[in-house]
């Protein structure tokens, strides 16, 4: 069997097992948003009520608070883009992952588990590998 024939046969057979149920998380990020937010506001408040400053003091305020919120917060970020995908993405595309768990799911792991820097990395080689003949059972 050629590799078209292989991908041809695993395109037909992923039609019919679009219908398998896409299991959405049932977690919350309450928290993490609300940090996001009370950082959100601190830059905003910064912007407002440092302009009084000089030109030069301005922008190094402005940088280490932007900075602080970066360095403070990507994990936080990474983990809701990653909860708003995993909640609002179609369903075709959810069940089109070849792996158990999902590839998301195993990114968000991942992230929880290694850190960010090394938890994305371990995701993004995983995203790589989400095609035929690849799939099964792949922990973190």
């Amino acid at each position: 069997m050629t590799d078209e024939e292989i991908i041809e046969a695993f395109r037909n057979k992923r039609k019919d097992d679009i219908k398998k149920a896409v299991i959405r998380p049932k977690f919350g990020l309450y928290k993490e948003a609300l940090q996001i937010v009370i950082f959100s506001l601190l830059i905003a408040l910064t912007v407002i009520f440092c302009r009084s400053l000089r030109t030069w003091q301005y922008t190094i305020l402005l940088t280490v608070v932007i900075l602080l919120f970066l360095i403070t917060q990507t994990k936080n970020i990474i983990l809701l883009m990653i909860f708003m995908y995993q909640r609002f993405a179609p369903k075709t595309i959810r069940a089109a992952c070849l792996f158990t768990p999902s590839c998301s799911e195993y990114m968000r792991i991942s992230v929880l588990k290694y850190g960010v820097f090394k938890g994305v990395k371990k995701g993004f080689r995983r995203l790589r590998r989400c095609r035929p003949p690849n799939g099964g059972l792949d922990e973190p």
